[in-house]
């Protein structure tokens, strides 16, 4: 379940994202295609490293509670490329 705190950043983040949006000139400067392609990158770059820890935290949370689960596709691979 997400919890409150979530929510609520994720609600300022995009008031934020629209105050802005709304507060730049009509007629201002495009963005380039570069500029685009580094804002999809690190967007890219932030997703991935919140999926990692989100697998991380559920990881060792599941082994704190004792309910070790079976390896997971990473953990097999990495286990089979060390051999």
């Amino acid at each position: 379940m997400i919890q409150p705190i979530t929510l609520l950043t994720a609600g300022l983040f995009f008031v934020v994202l629209y105050v802005r949006f709304k507060s730049r000139p009509k007629d201002g400067p495009r963005r380039t295609r570069q500029q685009q392609l580094k804002t999809a990158k690190l967007l890219f770059a932030a997703l991935v490293a919140w999926l990692a820890i989100q697998y991380s935290l559920r990881h060792t949370l599941a082994k704190m509670d004792g309910t070790d689960q079976e390896p997971s596709l990473v953990e097999r691979a990495v286990s089979f490329l060390s051999k």
